[in-house]
């Protein structure tokens, strides 16, 4: 029975949002620089991101480090959901997001121009 459950966790684990992030990072050929600058985002919550494998940080600014790295639907989902969240199809905010995301929409300016006036918030 131990080696089941073993071989199921095994199995069944996806990597980390920190593995998940960097393994996109990486496959792009981005630098460090480009994509948190691209996040707007901190250099210091970036160097967290990067140094702490357990750390998870909130949901926008995962969304931002997805939309820096022009993640399609699919890659954007499985960034999202490694951290623990998801967009739900009752909230405005996250329709928007994936609305963008289907469309090719990745400029941040944009995105928060169609929050605001959808969601009356910005990333």
């Amino acid at each position: 029975m131990n080696n089941k459950i073993k071989e199921y966790l095994n199995q069944n684990k996806s990597l980390t949002f920190n593995n998940l992030l960097f393994s996109y990072i990486d496959a792009e050929g981005y630098k460090d620089a480009e994509v948190y600058k691209r996040a707007d985002i901190d250099r210091k919550l970036f160097s967290k991101i990067r140094c702490n494998s357990n750390y998870i940080p909130k949901k926008n600014t995962v969304i931002k480090l997805c939309l820096s790295l022009s993640l399609d639907k699919n890659r954007f989902n499985n960034l999202l959901s490694s951290a623990g969240y998801s967009l739900s199809k009752n909230n405005n905010f996250d329709l928007v997001i994936s609305y963008c995301i289907e469309n090719d929409i990745y400029d941040v300016n944009i995105i928060n121009e169609y929050l605001y006036t959808y969601a009356g918030v910005i990333l």
